[in-house]
């Protein structure tokens, strides 16, 4: 069943340098480390540090809005990150990946 939501307009994010930050450099402190696991079966451990209150923003206008998440991103990749800020399903309603 779909969630229905009072919104008549919407917001779109982009994933990288506005909601998260990917550390390329493990050595980089990081708020969390994801494994990554691409077409071709190669798995990095991505550090992603999130923007401070993020998650909170998205919870709080996703009553009030659509949320869309756009990245130029693989979707490997994006969809990792986007699972770790929205585990559940209830902030983000549509993912637009570079694919």
């Amino acid at each position: 069943m779909e969630k229905k939501k009072p919104y008549q307009k919407t917001v779109i994010f982009d994933l990288d340098e506005t909601l998260i930050h990917c550390n390329e450099n493990m050595d980089v402190e990081s708020d969390v480390t994801l494994p990554i696991t691409f077409p071709t079966g190669e798995v990095i451990e991505a550090g992603i540090n999130i923007r401070p209150y993020c998650i909170d923003m998205l919870k709080e206008i996703s009553k009030y809005f659509e949320i869309v998440v756009f990245t130029a991103s693989h979707e490997c990749y994006a969809s990792k990150v986007l699972d770790h800020l929205d585990p559940d399903g209830l902030y983000i309603d549509h993912r637009l990946y570079k694919d």
